[in-house]
């Protein structure tokens, strides 16, 4: 792709759209910068009017919803190119791609990839919907590297170019709703991870998810499983398998709950395409334990046990989180910003939850859900309150989840600012006792 001395204008000024101006730059082009929020207009470099202008390529963020975008359309309508953010990544990158999308476990599954990739002695970058932007390293990599991707829904949304050489599947569940208007709209976008692979290139999917299991959208494909099976990555007494080689001993791996056991099977089926060994497999997953924000545990507060799992944005991975502390009895926080998903999962799941604390700007919708299915519930304005709630509904052996099946944007920046404050929280209760 030709850049030096080309028009381009990036839409959409989150950190991918940053990463995006700064490669430009660097390149030559003539760049701009355009987004739907107008706070960003003082920058210097802020396209004002983008309609009345002329562009050789646009380059759109992640974040920018392309249904029945105007700008977009304009653009189409007039013959400009238009590259999503990983797109234009894409065809800067020299190395071999492995990407990993799905509802949850992306995050620690590309954590765990990376490692065991690490610790083999490759030349591993991480980055996409994790850590930087896949547009910040791209110009880093040669043909000897190898590139985790974390991909969303929303980075594959408007991908027309994006060929990984493995792509992960890992499961499907409603979520970002919202956005995409219906689950099939959601399918959709995922299934796009896998629309330009070759015959060389290998999809991976859990066979344990009845939606992903589906998704057979290319030929050359592979699956991890928790049964027990004569091929694919799959446990066998207690033995996670690649096939017949045995990898490791399922009750050596810290990571708590089913979920995670998935995730883990995941990252040894994606890695043992580039012949990690046996040793490498057991020491990195024997000492991984998951990023922040994740089934974290925060302390005890009179006996009752809090844990932050603020990354849980959907009801898909508050069931996750209720699995993994199936044997104790639960107070729940649930709220934050809706995504126009229903909650009635949670409260059918049958995990011992005594009561649930409903804040945020989804309380109401969540405290009716609750009151439908009899369940027990309080209900807190935000955070602070609901923290603050659930050490009266607390006693000494039960434990306090933050897994909100909410996104954060009513009150914080992020999941990983919902935590932070959730953890300062509990520390004023830690010095109130």
């Amino acid at each position: 792709m030709k850049i030096k001395g080309k028009k381009f204008l990036v839409y959409g000024l989150g950190e991918s759209g940053r990463a995006v101006v700064d490669v430009l730059k660097r390149k030559g082009a003539d760049v701009c910068f355009y987004d739907d929020n107008l706070e960003f207009a003082n920058y210097i470099g802020f396209e004002r009017d983008p309609f009345s202008k002329k562009y050789d390529c646009v380059v759109v963020s992640p974040g920018v919803n392309g249904n029945q975008n105007k700008l977009l359309e304009h653009f189409k309508n007039n013959g400009v190119r238009i590259l999503s953010e990983i797109d234009f990544a894409y065809l800067l990158c020299k190395g071999k791609i492995i990407a990993i999308t799905g509802t949850n476990g992306k995050t620690t599954t590309c954590l765990l990839t990376y490692k065991i990739l690490k610790n083999s002695g490759f030349d591993a970058f991480l980055c996409g919907n994790i850590g930087l932007p896949f547009s910040a390293i791209a110009e880093k990599t040669t043909k000897n590297s190898i590139i985790v991707c974390e991909i969303s829904s929303f980075q594959l949304e408007l991908s027309s170019l994006f060929k990984p050489n493995i792509a992960c599947i890992l499961n499907l569940k409603p979520d970002h709703l919202d956005r995409h208007g219906s689950f099939d709209n959601y399918k959709k976008a995922k299934e796009k991870i896998a629309q330009n692979m070759k015959n060389e290139n290998v999809l991976i999917l859990n066979m344990d998810d009845e939606e992903t299991k589906q998704m057979i959208v290319h030929k050359n494909f592979k699956f991890f499983t928790k049964k027990e099976t004569k091929h694919g990555t799959n446990i066998v007494n207690q033995t996670i398998c690649n096939g017949k080689k045995k990898i490791l001993d399922i009750d050596k791996i810290k990571l708590k709950g089913e979920k995670n056991l998935e995730n883990v099977l995941a990252s040894v089926a994606i890695c043992s395409h580039f012949k990690v060994k046996k040793e490498v497999f057991e020491k990195t997953i024997e000492n991984f334990e998951t990023a922040s924000h994740r089934m974290e545990v925060v302390g005890d507060v009179k006996g009752a046990t809090y844990v932050d799992d603020s990354k849980a944005t959907n009801v898909a991975s508050t069931l996750a989180c209720l699995q993994a502390f199936k044997d104790r009895p639960i107070v729940l926080l649930l709220g934050g910003m809706g995504k126009d998903i229903e909650y009635d999962e949670i409260f059918e799941s049958g995990f011992s939850i005594k009561c649930v604390v409903c804040f945020g700007m989804e309380r109401k919708n969540i405290s009716k859900c609750a009151e439908k299915h009899r369940q027990k519930f309080v209900v807190a304005k935000n955070l602070k309150l609901a923290v603050k709630e659930s050490c009266l509904q607390a006693e000494s052996g039960d434990v306090v989840l933050l897994s909100p099946a909410c996104s954060s944007f009513d009150e914080f920046s992020s999941y990983k600012d919902r935590g932070d404050k959730f953890k300062e929280y509990v520390l004023e209760l830690l010095n109130e006792e």
